[in-house]
């Protein structure tokens, strides 16, 4: 094995765990259950959603990699992927910073259980897609590991920032729920900063 191989560990285990921080912070199917599980069972009831979803967000980001690098082998030197993929990340952030988002919570569904925590990832079919996404962008970048030990780190970090997020929405849960449209918006608006940030990088990318 490589020993610079496993130097790298600890750069693609950041890069997943900040990759997936970002693909979790916005509201979504996992985040909305894990709220109401915590503020209707208690934190500790949100722990096998957590590890059912986060194992699924591996397994979409073990398809990112494979995805990642089979498009950048055919459209790395594409002047006009790059282009359009800025003007998509560019909408998508414009959309995320000034969207307003409003949530009802539900008191009559029952949610539990690591099985419940997969099926939930696995509708959320947009978190596939992100990771189809950033994985091309990382590959691009040449941040996309390639080497098994550092695939691997990537995963870790992958399951560590969507545990984290998650058991933050779980500890969080009731002031999250009380503040639910502002913290919402700041999130979003965060989410959208970070990706047009990515589209100015990606196009300057295609440029050089």
């Amino acid at each position: 094995m490589p020993l610079h191989s496993i130097a790298d560990i600890p750069l693609y285990l950041f890069i997943g765990l900040a990759a997936s921080i970002l693909g979790a912070l916005p509201f979504g199917l996992v985040n909305l259950s894990i709220l109401q599980s915590a503020v209707k069972k208690g934190t500790r009831s949100t722990f096998p959603i957590a590890h059912g979803a986060s194992l699924v967000e591996v397994m979409y980001g073990v398809v990112g990699v494979f995805a990642g690098k089979f498009i950048t082998q055919y459209i790395n030197d594409n002047f006009w992927f790059h282009l359009i993929s800025a003007l998509i990340l560019l909408i998508i952030g414009g959309v995320f910073f000034i969207r307003k988002a409003r949530f009802n919570f539900s008191s009559n569904n029952t949610f539990g259980g690591f099985s419940y925590g997969i099926l939930l990832n696995l509708l959320s079919l947009q978190v596939l897609a992100y990771w189809v996404i950033a994985s091309s962008l990382l590959s691009t970048a040449g941040y996309l590991p390639l080497a098994p030990i550092t695939i691997a780190g990537f995963l870790a970090g992958i399951w560590i920032g969507k545990m984290l997020i998650l058991y933050g929405y779980a500890y969080f849960g009731e002031e999250i729920m009380g503040r639910s449209e502002k913290i919402s918006k700041n999130i979003n608006r965060l989410v959208g900063l970070v990706l047009m940030a990515v589209a100015g990088v990606v196009l300057a990318k295609g440029l050089i």
